[in-house]
């Protein structure tokens, strides 16, 4: 699917505008720290924060799977799809400050606690996904006690994990069952109904 720049206008801020973010939309410096704007990737990574977490972004919609919403957005955002390492620190968010962006975006303008605890704990339930796909090595028994331990731990998580996102996702799209079944096939214009 194509994302043309008209899909993004419900979002707060358009992404793909062809001016740098910052410029084009004064109010983004609200939430970006002085110490970031030497970063040569900020300008990639606030359009990729708006693609990726605004809750009326076309991606959001469309694109359930966190992972590959990611993808598309990094490649919207005009990164260097050849820079491996700098785009798993972003799809990580082990970036030196992504996670904080992420944050107040969410805090400052998407300003819905229902859609910010969605966000979370998507991340989380896949990073837990990926822990538990990580083999136990051999070790010693203590070792070993605690990855079994952690791992047993993380599991039980994810079913908290799934009713949580359940629930979350139910307040935020409402209680109407039939909108929550096609919540992957909203249109932009139907979110902008969505209080």
């Amino acid at each position: 699917m194509s994302y043309p720049k008209k899909m993004f206008n419900a979002c707060v801020f358009n992404p793909l505008t062809e001016n740098p973010m910052l410029q084009e939309y004064p109010r983004l410096s609200e939430i970006v720290a002085p110490e970031w704007a030497d970063d040569p990737y900020l300008d990639n990574l606030l359009r990729f924060v708006v693609m990726v977490y605004d809750p009326k972004s076309p991606l959001v919609i469309n694109e359930r799977d966190l992972n590959y919403r990611k993808g598309i957005a990094a490649e919207l955002a005009m990164f260097n799809m050849e820079e491996e390492e700098v785009l798993q620190s972003i799809y990580n968010q082990n970036h030196p400050f992504i996670a904080d962006l992420i944050t107040k975006y969410l805090m400052r303008f998407a300003k819905s606690k229902e859609f910010a605890a969605i966000c979370a704990i998507d991340f989380k339930y896949w990073e837990s996904i990926k822990r538990l796909m990580i083999p136990i090595s051999e070790g010693k028994d203590k070792d070993v006690l605690s990855a079994v331990q952690i791992k047993a731990a993380i599991s039980e998580e994810l079913d908290k994990d799934i009713q949580r996102l359940d629930s979350y996702t139910n307040k935020f799209f409402g209680e109407d069952t039939e909108l929550v079944k096609k919540k992957g096939k909203l249109t932009p214009e139907l979110m902008s109904n969505i209080k």
